[in-house]
């Protein structure tokens, strides 16, 4: 199997925040982003989520917009055990994860490289247009890897997403 290139689909830094609303506020007033799509109260049981190799029972809010040609996305756990919480808790408000936006069909290769080079799967879970992995990459870059697989229709919310027309 060919080593997946996953820097050409660099995609987003995401922060994990405790005040959602103050994050936002900044990106917006200060940073100049123009909106954000709110995903409130994303649970893991209507993803099929999963925290370290079991059904997973976190429950955040996520929300996301564009500055120029890279996502923003802002996270606020709001219950159970997730990698958000313990960001979170480990270092207050700061980036968790940068992320590769994949079409679907390069995810699994994705995936099963960033598990044979030694990191392993932290958090997961699906929506009916993506799939997302997140890969303990802290001890190498002080953050976590997200590769998400999208779908047409995921491309086409992330098209969207980065015009404003959502």
């Amino acid at each position: 199997m060919a080593k997946p290139a996953l820097a050409p689909s660099f995609c987003q830094v995401a922060w994990v925040v405790r005040d959602l609303a103050a994050a936002e506020k900044f990106f917006i007033e200060t940073m100049g982003v123009s909106r954000f799509m709110c995903m409130d109260n994303l649970a893991a049981k209507d993803t099929e989520g999963t925290y370290l190799g079991r059904p997973g029972n976190w429950v955040c809010n996520l929300h996301i917009a564009y500055a120029g040609d890279t996502q923003i996305e802002l996270i606020q756990p709001v219950s159970g055990a997730s990698i958000y919480q313990e960001s979170l808790d480990r270092h207050g408000d700061a980036v968790q994860h940068v992320a590769y936006w994949l079409d679907d069909t390069d995810y699994d290769a994705a995936a099963a490289h960033l598990e044979s080079s030694g990191y392993p799967q932290i958090q997961s879970f699906r929506l009916p247009i993506l799939r997302v992995g997140y890969y303990d990459t802290r001890r190498v870059i002080g953050v976590v890897t997200e590769i998400i697989g999208s779908t047409g229709a995921g491309h086409e919310l992330r098209r969207n997403l980065k015009s404003g027309s959502f």
